[in-house]
């Protein structure tokens, strides 16, 4: 008998989308529970076989990269789950091998480890705000796929995530953090600074990706203009990805829309203007 998939629910069921196009906080909380739960059943067999898991997530500031983290790890035990999310280099780490530091967290057997931002800090942060040379910057390029081949090749399993939000809703995002005591702590100084640096980051990613996209490490784009979607959407796809034990694939949805998660493509340019591409969803799902 062949796999049962379910369908995504949210294709079905009118009253899942607001009135602005995204989820229902009550749609929502419903079915990243029942992702919550199998990324439990994943974390058993990591445990059981001693497997190894690296999750990298990088994008734009504001994309939702902490609170995607946050809610994919939320219930996973934190003895055998680590997010890690470095500071900038202290005066002896810059004296370092680049990934070095990041080395040292690497997941032992049993252990996922959610990079909330990793080793790509050179080839967007750094090489826009110019924190590193023309040649640290080639040299990482050169070294950054011979590496995750090398942990590919040792048993780790490495998925790689970019959240990529809109211009306007960027913006609307880091404007927010000012006036919200809660969200202030989020606030940088990097963040005013990249809004005026749109064009040259969104140049930055896109010769990251060409340059850093593999087939045994590919990048997976997540828009993230609706936060609720893309974390639903990417604990589908991470966990279609691995063949862990008690997977139950008859009653969860494990299909990523593929309006909200694809692999990079040269030919389709990944900062296509979200704006855009949610009208054309609202008005497919009205026409429907």
């Amino acid at each position: 008998m062949g796999k049962v998939l379910v369908l995504r629910p949210e294709d079905e069921n009118k009253d899942a989308y607001k009135k602005n196009g995204k989820l229902c906080e009550k749609f929502y909380i419903k079915e990243i529970e029942k992702l919550q739960i199998e990324l439990i059943k994943l974390q058993n067999w990591v445990k059981k076989y001693n497997k190894k898991i690296i999750v990298i997530l990088e994008g734009r500031d504001a994309a939702g990269k902490g609170g995607t983290i946050k809610a994919l790890t939320e219930h996973l035990n934190p003895r055998g789950a680590r997010v890690v999310a470095l500071q900038k280099p202290s005066d002896v780490e810059k004296t370092q091998w680049y990934f070095q530091r990041y080395i040292k967290e690497f997941p032992n057997g049993g252990e996922i480890v959610f990079f909330d931002r990793s080793w790509y800090n050179r080839a967007g942060v750094e090489r826009v705000m110019n924190f590193c040379t023309n040649d640290q910057y080639r040299e990482f390029i050169l070294q950054a796929t011979h590496l995750e081949q090398m942990l590919i090749e040792s048993g780790y399993l490495l998925f790689k995530f970019f959240l990529d939000v809109g211009k306007i809703e960027q913006k609307k995002r880091i404007e927010s953090r000012k006036d919200e005591p809660l969200k202030k702590w989020k606030l940088s100084p990097m963040d005013e600074l990249s809004l005026n640096l749109w064009d040259e980051y969104t140049e930055a990613f896109e010769k990251m990706f060409s340059r850093t996209h593999t087939p045994f490490a590919p990048w997976m784009i997540v828009d993230s203009n609706d936060k609720k979607r893309a974390r639903i959407n990417l604990a589908r796809i991470l966990l279609s990805k691995i063949d862990y034990e008690d997977k139950d694939a008859e009653s969860v949805c494990l299909l990523a829309d593929p309006g909200v998660v694809s692999y990079y493509s040269s030919v389709k340019m990944f900062s296509e203007e979200p704006e855009k591409k949610e009208k054309a969803s609202k008005k497919k799902r009205k026409d429907k």
